[in-house]
């Protein structure tokens, strides 16, 4: 027992020492960790955690800036920039866009640094600056404006069980509504690809209804056994026939079980709940894709 805490006091110690250190090299104005996108982390062992200037790179940065604040570009403006002139890190990887929104967000490149990031411990850094703070603060008024928050979230029917047939990106969906002449309101839902993988994807929209007569003409043509729910439908139907039977008296027919199963997975995608459409969909053994308005399974 008291070889094991003396064990775990030096490995607490050598963690205090470590926070220590980090927090020193903060102090002195040298933000730890990898260099960000247009530095370049110093190699020598007497500049640890010291950064300089990327050649290469630190220019596009300084534009991707400029471009917002003074042409009032949008970050998928300027990611698509960075695409036409083919941009890289220093690792040899493009930015995606995520990318582009964290470097114009962050206040490192005119000079200052948080760290540990939430801590509200905030540092002014040695480094040399390639922008300066008016530029960066004109940029977030820009990004500020064009920001439109979620007022409520949204679930749909068929999102995160569809991909895009062009670039393997997810499905999304989004509904928009129409005022009617005699004051009352349509509403419409539609699905597109997320262009996640490909922002130039030209896979086109399908609005819901569309996209559920797809569906429904895909389980005339699907094995029984591929949705995966055979028994849970047919001690349903079972169930169904029982009551009609015993409650209603009606005469129970012979009817084809197949028949009963398709027919009750088209009833479900036509009228039953959020819940029941995506329990059903989810079963499915095989991925569904959507291309050009058309669903199949791969």
């Amino acid at each position: 027992m008291i070889l094991g805490s003396q064990a775990k006091l030096e490995n607490d110690n050598k963690a205090v020492n470590v926070k220590r250190g980090l927090r020193t090299r903060c102090e002195m104005g040298w933000r730890p960790g990898p260099a960000r996108t247009g530095y370049l982390n110093e190699k020598h062992v007497d500049k640890k955690c010291q950064m300089r200037i990327d050649p290469k790179r630190a220019s596009v940065i300084k534009q991707m800036y400029e471009k917002v604040a003074y042409e009032q570009w949008s970050g998928r403006q300027v990611y698509r920039w960075l695409r036409q002139i083919d941009f890289k890190t220093q690792y040899g990887k493009p930015l995606v866009l995520a990318n582009v929104y964290l470097i114009l967000r962050n206040p490192f490149y005119y000079g200052e640094f948080e760290y540990p990031v939430g801590s509200g411990q905030w540092y002014t850094g040695k480094h040399t600056p390639i922008i300066d703070k008016q530029l960066y603060e004109k940029v977030q008024l820009t990004l500020n404006e064009n920001f439109i928050p979620k007022t409520e979230s949204k679930e749909f029917a068929f999102t995160k069980l569809i991909r895009c047939g062009y670039c393997g990106s997810g499905i999304s969906a989004d509904e928009k509504f129409k005022k009617l002449k005699n004051g009352g309101v349509n509403r419409h839902v539609y699905y597109f690809c997320t262009k996640a993988r490909n922002i130039d994807c030209k896979n086109p929209y399908i609005n819901e209804q569309s996209l559920i007569d797809e569906l429904i003409g895909l389980m005339d043509t699907v094995d029984l056994d591929e949705l995966g729910i055979r028994t849970r439908i047919e001690d349903e139907i079972k169930r169904f026939n029982k009551f009609r039977s015993g409650v209603l008296g009606h005469k129970q027919d012979k009817i084809e079980i197949d028949v009963d199963v398709r027919n009750y997975t088209k009833y479900l995608l036509q009228e039953g709940t959020l819940v029941e459409k995506r329990e059903l969909l989810g079963c499915l053994q095989s991925k569904l894709v959507l291309r050009e308005k058309r669903i199949t399974l791969e």
